[in-house]
């Protein structure tokens, strides 16, 4: 089934499954840098930006991942 705009339900659920990882992942960052202030532990600019640059790499790929997630329980529901 396609979606107005031509992409597949697939390709709409996992762009919102990554969307929403993100904000969660990005809401986390912001909580761990403001303990940090809190306990007299600031980082310095340079680690919170290795910090961010480390997680978007490890989001790379997730679109990907996802998708294989939900092929594979696509064929599992088709065995049934």
């Amino acid at each position: 089934m396609s979606s107005r705009n031509g992409s597949s339900r697939d390709e709409h659920d996992s762009f919102t499954a990554q969307v929403a990882a993100a904000e969660r992942f990005a809401k986390a960052m912001v909580l761990a840098f403001a303990v940090c202030e809190e306990i007299r532990a600031p980082l310095t600019d340079i680690q919170k930006i290795t910090i961010i640059e480390a997680a978007l790499l490890e989001f790379d790929g997730l679109e990907s991942q996802l998708g294989s997630l939900a092929g594979i329980s696509e064929l599992l529901r088709s065995l049934r």
